[in-house]
Order: C-alpha cells, then sequence, then structure tokens
C-alpha cells in the first residue's frame, strides 16, 4: 500500500473517531460511552526523537502532562499507568 493510501485511511479514521467522540451538556463521550469533562492537545518530544509529538485525549483529569501519558503509553513499568484515565483520540 502506497504511502497516499495510508495517509488518507488515517484521515478517514480520524474523522471517525472524532464524530463518535460529541460533546455532550459540556461533556465528551468516547465511542465506548464513557464520558469525559476535558478534551486535551498535548505536545511534547520522545525519547530519542528528532520532532515533537502531539496527543489529543479525553480525560476526566485537566492536570495531565504530555510525559505522563506518553509515560503510561510506552513504559514497561505496569505502575506507571495507574491511576491515569483517558481516552486517546489521536496521536501524530
Amino acid at each position: 500500500m502506497d504511502m497516499k493510501k495510508i495517509t488518507i485511511l488515517l484521515g478517514i479514521l480520524i474523522l471517525v473517531v472524532l464524530t463518535a467522540c460529541t460533546a455532550d451538556n459540556s461533556f465528551f463521550t468516547d465511542p465506548n460511552g464513557n464520558k469525559y469533562k476535558y478534551k486535551l492537545e498535548l505536545t511534547g518530544t520522545l525519547p530519542n526523537a528528532k520532532i515533537e509529538s502531539k496527543y489529543i485525549i479525553l480525560t476526566n483529569d485537566k492536570t495531565l502532562t504530555f510525559d505522563k501519558v506518553a509515560q503510561s503509553m510506552y513504559s514497561s513499568n505496569s505502575t506507571d499507568s495507574n491511576g491515569i484515565h483517558y481516552y486517546l483520540l489521536l496521536s501524530e
């Protein structure tokens, strides 16, 4: 599959996910029906990365940082994700 087709498919997937997560009375709902108070756009640079990354998440914790979310996703230590609850809408 060439890069153009992959890019188009990713774009469609992102639109489907964003459409599925609608605002309802100051809450955002993920496709599983879970409700969140905040939609956050977090940016930062992962270790050994040359460019900045971005995450768009739904959460009830507005104090979450890029580093906390990244660590919860990529750490081999399972306790790094304890107490961190979010729904990932986009990672780029």
